[in-house]
């Protein structure tokens, strides 16, 4: 049976419809859009979470800023990866290998895992004012 860019199968598992199928989805969490893209086995997550004031809001709250995105990048889970884009946002990005054919929770579970990791980073994003 058809469902998007999958078919599920029996027993509940999805595989792509075509080899050439690049499935990508988003979900709003915590005010933030969580880009999720499948491809080549890999689960590939990207969430804008946060931005660095420019230099207009004032020297002192910029340079605290990137003091904060430095600890932050030190403290990220191992395969995290922080990015400030040239518009000053954040990033933040991961992937995880995806074993397929799978069933829709195990695509749900590693996405479940990912956003309770990242509940502290967007802790400490929030309440250092970079949200």
């Amino acid at each position: 049976m058809p469902l998007g860019p999958f078919l599920v199968e029996d027993g509940g598992r999805l595989t792509f419809r075509t080899k050439e199928t690049q499935p990508s989805f988003s979900f709003q969490w915590r005010n933030r859009r969580f880009a999720v893209r499948l491809h080549d086995q890999r689960l590939h997550f990207a969430a804008p979470i946060g931005r660095i004031p420019s230099t207009s809001a004032g020297v002192g709250r910029r340079d605290g800023a990137l003091a904060v995105l430095a600890a932050l990048r030190r403290a990220l889970p191992q395969g995290w990866t922080m990015q400030l884009l040239p518009d000053h946002r954040l990033q933040l990005e991961t992937e995880q290998i995806m074993e397929w054919p799978a069933t829709v929770a195990a695509l749900l579970t590693p996405i479940i895992a990912l956003v309770l990791r990242a509940a502290p980073v967007l802790d400490l994003i929030e309440e250092n004012g970079l949200a």
